[in-house]
């Protein structure tokens, strides 16, 4: 049944079906095929995956992230950054990267951070002298910072999918998304001394620091928040979810005054929009999964990968080129609920921990994202710069070469990903 249920997936896929009603078919082909178990069996897996209580923070944590992206919280972020790293040569491009930082804290999407990033940060470094395309590359590529730094959305649907724990996960995320950020900063550097990409004129007075620390302290406050209350056992990733939701709420309502009640309104459309669909390919992959695992195709892999006897290095290595192949090819969300059940395993027989794995599985996907032909923040950040596609992805490719560079730190250097959750785990 797993041949036949690929196989359907992919002539789904083809001819242009989307992913979730295209897995549904596919599951339905392969049950109806194999022939032993009753169709009956599909909505109940069906439902049984949505009926979780760790994944009522997955609408939370989009929603807290949509309120936010509809305040002044994006500008106060980007002056912050602009004050803290704007002096240093290739300046509007770190601000760039630090914004995404401070901002992937508060969203836990990289096309959120693209959006609100971008929309503030690629008009700003036209004006300075960067050509939009350089200004486009630096925002995409960083886009993936945000879903790494907590919270992170995709670590909430791994954590779900996989049955570990939703707080380790924010924790081993932090590190590597820090990473990300410093790799990419570095690379800004040395490219605008060969692009002669301009830097601020002075550097941010302290007391122009201190103003702008002032502003943004309030939106920094939230992530900090939130991922101590869970690590420290206060809450659970779901309630801090609604702690989350009340505070982008009060700071946008009440203290920053962004939100009319129309507007309230969109949002909560937008978000119920941006829920659904991942709660329907959740629910429809469940199903294949299930078939997958019925029939065993995991262990089959690993006992491929034993009679090759192939080490835990290339192991690793075939898998990262696996995921950064089906993330130029899917989006993250289906193939992070399809792929992490079947690879799981194989990791965890080369020796690598579960948590890792979650990182490294967003950290390829992420890239996905900025890479065609189904990247969504490839395409954002090209409509937001005005260019062509491809001309976008000739410029990123120094900085998503960056990308796969900590990829490699954080597959074969474990500490990286798990420092932090064993210190609170």
């Amino acid at each position: 049944m797993t041949a036949i249920l690929f196989a359907a997936f992919f002539v789904t896929l083809a001819i242009g079906v989307p992913i979730a009603f295209g897995m549904g078919v596919a599951t339905v082909v392969a049950l109806a095929w194999g022939g032993t178990i009753p169709l009956s069996i599909a909505p109940h897996k069906m439902v049984n995956a949505v009926n979780s209580f760790p994944l009522v923070a997955l609408p939370l944590f989009i929603l807290a992230g949509a309120l936010a992206g509809e305040t002044s919280i994006a500008p106060r972020l980007v002056r912050f950054a602009n004050a803290l790293v704007g002096h240093i040569r290739g300046g509007l491009g770190h601000v760039n990267v630090a914004a995404s930082m401070f901002f992937g804290g508060i969203s836990g999407s990289a096309v959120a951070d693209v959006a609100a990033i971008g929309s503030l940060m690629i008009p700003a470094m036209e004006k300075q002298g960067y050509t939009r395309t350089d200004a486009g590359a630096i925002t995409i590529t960083a886009s993936v910072i945000g879903i790494l730094i907590p919270p992170s959305i995709p670590m909430v649907l791994y954590g779900v999918t996989v049955g570990e724990s939703i707080g380790a996960l924010f924790l081993a995320g932090l590190v590597p998304g820090i990473l990300v950020g410093l790799a990419l900063m570095t690379a800004v550097f040395f490219m605008s001394k060969r692009k002669g990409w301009p830097q601020s004129e002075r550097r941010a007075s302290a007391g122009e620091l201190w103003a702008s620390f002032t502003a943004a302290f309030p939106s920094l406050l939230l992530p900090v928040f939130l991922l101590g209350s869970i690590v420290s056992g206060v809450v659970t990733a779901t309630e801090a979810g609604v702690i989350g939701v009340a505070y982008a709420l009060f700071l946008g309502g009440v203290v920053y005054r962004d939100y009319t009640p129309g507007e309230l309104f969109r949002i909560l459309i937008d978000t119920a929009i941006s829920t659904a669909i991942p709660l329907l390919v959740l629910a429809t992959t469940s199903v294949a999964a299930w078939i997958i695992a019925i029939e065993r195709f995991p262990a089959a892999i690993v006992g491929f990968f034993n009679q090759a006897q192939l080490g835990p290095i290339a192991v690793l290595a075939l898998i990262n080129v696996f995921l950064l192949i089906v993330g130029m090819l899917m989006d993250l969300v289906p193939a992070l609920i399809l792929f992490a059940p079947i690879l799981l395993p194989v990791a965890k027989a080369a020796g690598m921990e579960p948590i890792q794995f979650g990182v490294l599985m967003v950290v390829n996907l992420g890239i996905g994202l900025v890479t065609p032909p189904v990247g969504n923040c490839l395409f954002v950040g090209a409509v937001i710069a005005r260019v062509p596609v491809m001309q976008l992805v000739r410029a990123a490719l120094p900085f998503i070469a960056v990308n796969i560079a900590v990829l490699g730190l954080v597959t074969y250097v474990p500490a990286i990903s798990l420092w932090l959750p064993k210190l609170f785990y």
